[in-house]
């Protein structure tokens, strides 16, 4: 039985002008495990569409052998507005430009509706209030009546997530080694094997949740926030919800999209959606980290940028990751301002050489063991 491809259009905000999201569905509706997988939200980021372009024959011929055990839906591209963003002969696609939101902010928190729907149904039967939360949050959903083209975009997106047992947001950084990111309550059980199945150089967990509303955080965090609600009902944590990151936006190439692709295919297997044999879980590349012990160093001034080490690189607190150098000083070495590490962890995430930065910007982000007590409350969701 082939797959099934579904086509939902988005309604007009421009006349003449139209958009639509494609999703896939491989196995029966309704089967478990169901995993929903779904790439470039912010639409200039392409690796995970890549790995999906390379899965999805993987998933056609196990379809075909009847390896398919679970329901898996995969959206290549969730973001066909910001696919449309080209300006300049630059493709953008990270910000809305009707209501200036990060296209990965301010998705759906669906607690209190859910909460309003199960509360005095919830108790101590976990199967039971799994699905009473899974149908409670698809009625939810079913109810809204959203307002543009970006609502319904989100609306439609978690239709088809909110009642998986698994659900990837494929990302990737500017310049980047392959990275999650994880619920602390996730780790170090499940999240701990999808880092390791994924070859993951850097994890970062949330304690205990994620708190922004970002796609896999509103997914996943819809569990925790229910079992605090309702601390006498057996609520358990029913959604791995991760975001990996895939490398940085250069990153696209069939080598490495068939490896991850691979990879996410040898993950799927372990988790039952797709049968056969995962073989042994390889090393993990990492240990996982609080999110409260990522360092995120900022530029202090503008200047040409240019960094002395590459992503994946191990690096010591006060070490120099990178520096700002002003065009107009003459004085050659004192020209540069080193920004340096504030912890001894894993360099995971930065800039390309020789951009030009300026006050306040993001130019690196560091995984470290130690929580940092200049990251308290912060999120390192800064750009």
């Amino acid at each position: 039985m082939p797959h099934s491809r579904m086509r939902i259009s988005l309604p007009q905000m421009t006349p003449g002008t139209g958009r639509h999201l494609v999703v896939h569905r491989y196995g029966r509706v309704g089967a478990r495990p169901k995993v929903y997988m779904q790439s470039s939200i912010h639409a200039n980021e392409l690796p995970g569409a890549m790995a999906l372009h390379h899965l999805m024959p993987m998933l056609d011929a196990a379809e075909r052998r009847g390896r398919i055990k679970g329901e898996i839906v995969l959206v290549p591209c969730v973001n066909p507005i910001g696919l449309s963003q080209l300006v300049g002969n630059n493709h953008l696609g990270r910000y809305d430009f009707n209501g200036r939101e990060n296209f990965n902010r301010n998705w759906l928190d669906l607690s209190g509706e859910v909460a309003e729907r199960t509360g005095n149904r919830l108790g101590p039967d976990a199967a039971q209030n799994v699905v009473l939360i899974r149908k409670a949050a698809l009625a939810a959903l079913a109810a809204m009546k959203p307002a543009n083209e970006l609502h319904t975009l989100r609306v439609e997106a978690m239709k088809r997530s909110i009642d998986a047992d698994v659900v990837l947001d494929l990302h990737c950084d500017a310049h980047a080694a392959l990275h999650l990111f994880a619920s602390g309550t996730d780790w170090p059980g499940a999240a701990r094997e999808l880092a390791a199945d994924i070859g993951a150089e850097a994890t970062l967990y949330n304690e205990p949740y994620p708190e922004a509303l970002t796609f896999s955080g509103v997914n996943g965090a819809l569990w925790p926030r229910l079992a605090l609600r309702f601390p006498r009902a057996n609520i358990p944590m029913a959604c791995l919800s991760a975001t990996i990151e895939y490398r940085g936006q250069h990153d696209v190439n069939h080598r490495l999209g068939e490896d991850d692709a691979r990879r996410l295919y040898r993950f799927l297997v372990r988790r039952g959606a797709v049968a056969g044999r995962a073989g042994a879980l390889p090393r993990l590349k990492a240990p996982g980290t609080p999110m409260g012990g990522m360092d995120v160093g900022y530029s202090p001034k503008t200047g040409m940028l240019v960094y002395h080490l590459e992503p994946g690189a191990r690096v010591r607190k006060g070490q120099a990751v990178c520096e700002v150098i002003d065009p107009y000083d003459t004085r050659g070495p004192k020209a540069r301002t080193q920004i340096v590490s504030r912890t001894d962890g894993v360099l995971f995430s930065r800039k390309l050489d020789g951009r030009l930065a300026w006050p306040g910007m993001v130019v690196f982000r560091i995984a470290g063991a130690k929580r940092l007590a200049h990251r308290k409350g912060m999120t390192g969701l800064d750009d």
